[in-house]
């Protein structure tokens, strides 16, 4: 029994100190709505949100499983981009730090890539992709790329190199070589970079949603509702912004920790 009571969860310390900080925040945003401090419809409270939310999930708003059908649309547009950022970062980042007439080609192409924010070539985007989907998706390209590149360009920097041509002297295979060798070495710096590139990019597909999206989206539907002085819809759209920003966050943290210990970069009971 005692043994049971021992492996029995209980919330960090943290964790309860953020719970609490949240709640209080909900009183008193509910406080202000219920007593007329700011107008309802400036400020509309976390009941008003939750009922809106409960009406755009069903059949009961002007289009029937909206909030569901927006959530999944700018997480495809998110996935999609995010994978194909990936694919094209990682062995960049890995070809610019091998080999050094790479390295000195594609790092000033990072740093100026780096320096742009998403917004301002939105509108090249949109003369070439036109409107819709296929910018959405390139803005999520162009900045989540450079962040995983440059994490992983460092990552494999740090690899001693004696390991690295030790096993290329052996005739061990390229592919043995970054799986048991590179891939280690820079677990936990190109975590770091997924990490970095998904806030980049979760940030900018919102933004930009609501200037090019065209069959819904979270920032699609914001900014229709600003139309609208809808600010029911607008908050409730933030809130769930925020939630699923949150989440992603936490997921690669939580992955960046974990990796963090399997390579031994800290010890299990290490705080992060």
């Amino acid at each position: 029994m005692a043994g049971h009571a021992r492996g029995r969860w209980r919330p960090s310390r943290n964790i309860c100190i953020g719970a609490a900080s949240v709640g209080t925040v909900l009183l008193l945003w509910q406080t202000m709505s219920s007593l007329g401090v700011v107008p309802t419809v400036l400020l509309p409270g976390p009941v008003t949100l939750a009922r809106q939310a409960v009406v755009l999930a069903g059949q009961g708003g002007a289009v029937p499983f909206q909030l569901e059908h927006d959530i999944t649309l700018t997480m495809v547009r998110l996935l999609g981009g995010f994978a194909c950022a990936v694919a094209l970062a990682v062995p960049l980042g890995v070809i610019s730090a091998l080999w050094p007439p790479a390295g000195k080609l594609l790092q000033p192409v990072f740093a100026v890539l780096m320096a742009v924010p998403a917004i301002a070539i939105v509108p090249i985007l949109m003369l070439i992709t036109g409107i819709g989907n296929a910018t959405d998706v390139t803005v999520v390209i162009f900045t989540a790329f450079v962040p995983i590149a440059v994490y992983v360009h460092e990552g494999v920097k740090l690899v001693d190199r004696r390991y690295y041509w030790t096993a290329r002297s052996f005739g061990t295979r390229p592919v043995d070589v970054f799986r048991h060798i590179l891939l280690p070495g820079i677990a936990v710096p190109l975590i770091a970079g997924l990490r970095m590139g998904m806030g980049y990019a979760w940030r900018s597909l919102i933004a930009t949603e609501s200037l090019t999206a065209l069959s819904g989206g979270l920032g699609y539907s914001i900014f229709q509702a600003a139309q609208f002085f809808d600010t029911r819809t607008i908050y409730l759209y933030m809130v769930v912004i925020a939630l699923l920003g949150f989440g992603i966050e936490a997921l690669f943290r939580h992955a960046e920790r974990r990796t963090a210990i399997r390579w031994g970069v800290i010890a299990s009971g290490g705080s992060q």
